[in-house]
């Protein structure tokens, strides 16, 4: 029968175990640093889907499909990796080696839907002048006030 790994573990020296938990972690690291993918990124976050989820306020099967699609609303990426507990940053990095960080970039006045069906709800809802769209119009009690967009210049390295 198979050793399990925390068997092993559990033999070997303290110093030894603390290196192979250096290297796990710089593993980890690596990983994240190189995401294929937001299934990639949210695992290496130890998050499941269900956790995203529930930050976000949907269901499982639609964290499934934002991380199957190859074209995100960039306030819709903000919003997933907000729900890992991550911060998006949208840097431009020049020919010439300058950089700029495009600062308020995805960030809405009023909630967007993350699935693209209730966006075409809403779009009817406004057509026929029903209670739905009163509804999906509807602004949330204090309300951001919008920022104003701008781009954050920064020296090349």
């Amino acid at each position: 029968m198979p050793e399990k790994l925390k068997d092993v573990m559990a033999r070997l020296a303290p110093e030894r175990r603390a290196k192979v938990a250096a290297r796990a972690r710089e593993l980890a690291d690596e990983m994240i640093a190189h995401a294929d993918g937001l299934a990639a990124a949210r695992r290496a976050h130890k998050k499941t889907q269900e956790e995203i989820a529930n930050t976000l306020h949907i269901r499982q099967n639609a964290v499934a499909q934002l991380e199957k699609r190859s074209d995100l609303l960039i306030s819709t990426l903000r919003k997933y990796v907000g729900a890992m507990g991550g911060e998006l940053e949208l840097v431009i990095r020049m020919a010439n080696g300058s950089s700029m960080v495009l600062e308020n970039i995805g960030e809405l006045s009023r909630p967007e839907p993350l699935l693209p069906g209730a966006s075409m709800a809403r779009k009817a809802g406004r057509a026929t002048g029903g209670a739905a769209s009163d509804a999906l119009r509807a602004k949330p009690a204090g309300g951001r006030p919008k920022k104003k967009r701008g781009v954050r210049e920064t020296r090349p390295s």
